[in-house]
């Protein structure tokens, strides 16, 4: 394998996101009439897995920063921005070919995003996040890695323990398509301690997902979430592949266990697997030109989130 010598060092560094959007866009009901600063942070290891076409094995470490700043006018209303950047980097086997050419190795990940929350009636609440993205290949240009797009939902608060309704996220993507997928915004306290909820992915991946948590007591909580996840982004030029796009999408299942040391504090490990991978490479014009799978593989990680 050709291992990245700093890759466990960025590891470390990079323990600083989930996405301060999602810090903003939940909890801001205990706080109003006040500035509010974020800071959150995480990062995976997915170990080493083989690709379906026998060409090799691969394994990719993903780690992000972010930090934002919002006001909260009540209980239900606030609007922040948030800046995140971070990498993602592919460490495929010596040897290794995508349709007979050199993969990719590590993209970069930068975002811009403006969460905004209110609450047109006593039981309804919206929230809207747009957001400006690049993913690109080191060496690519980050203009060809832009998208825009938004995450948009609204729910309703059928009873103390119960809010549920539809949202979506729309993106312009990478190589002139457009990702639109629904999401299920729902919080619901199943019993005093066991609670549903619209579960997170890490930094800037999109795709919706749910997770499941119970709370040992007022610092400890243990969860499972499920969601799917995809990523596209502009590739360099190389003496044996042009420029064109990339994608990556999977399915993450994680057992996670977080501690609290604080109000409006957590960090979090994660433990599971990530099935269904899936690696595609188009050319210029968009057109797929190769597409591997990727084995089942373990996945180990970190996070925390903290406003303050």
């Amino acid at each position: 394998m050709i291992r990245h010598p700093s890759t466990w060092y960025r590891v470390f560094i990079a323990l600083f996101a989930l996405s301060s959007a999602t810090v903003f866009a939940q909890g801001t009901r205990q706080i109003q009439d006040q500035w509010i600063w974020s800071a959150a942070g995480g990062a995976v290891n997915q170990f080493s897995a083989d690709l379906s076409d026998g060409s090799g094995d691969l394994s990719v470490t993903r780690g992000f920063l972010s930090a934002g700043v919002g006001y909260a006018w009540s209980r239900d209303t606030s609007a922040s921005v948030s800046l995140g950047i971070g990498t993602t980097d592919y460490d495929f086997s010596s040897g290794t070919l995508i349709d007979g050419r050199k993969p990719w190795g590590r993209i970069r990940e930068y975002r811009l995003s403006v969460p905004v929350r209110f609450s047109p009636t006593e039981k309804m609440s919206v929230i809207v996040i747009p957001s400006i993205r690049t993913h690109a290949e080191s060496g690519a240009s980050l203009r060809d890695g832009r998208t825009e797009g938004m995450l948009g939902g609204f729910s309703w608060k059928f009873s103390d323990t119960l809010s549920i309704g539809p949202g979506f996220g729309w993106f312009s993507d990478v190589g002139d398509e457009s990702n639109v997928f629904p999401i299920l915004l729902v919080d619901w306290k199943i019993t005093e301690s066991l609670n549903l909820s619209t579960g997170r992915g890490l930094a800037a991946s999109q795709g919706p997902g749910l997770s499941l948590n119970y709370e040992l007591d007022q610092k400890w909580m243990l969860g499972l979430t499920a969601r799917y996840e995809k990523t596209r982004f502009s590739l360099k030029k190389q003496q044996d592949r042009s420029a064109g796009v990339g994608e990556d999408s999977s399915m993450p299942l994680y057992l996670v266990a977080s501690y609290s040391p604080w109000p409006m504090t957590s960090m979090t490990a994660l433990a599971g697997v990530d099935i269904d991978g899936t690696l595609s490479l188009e050319d210029g014009n968009g057109q797929r030109i190769a597409k591997t799978d990727i084995d089942t593989a373990m996945v180990l990680g970190f996070s925390f989130q903290s406003r303050f």
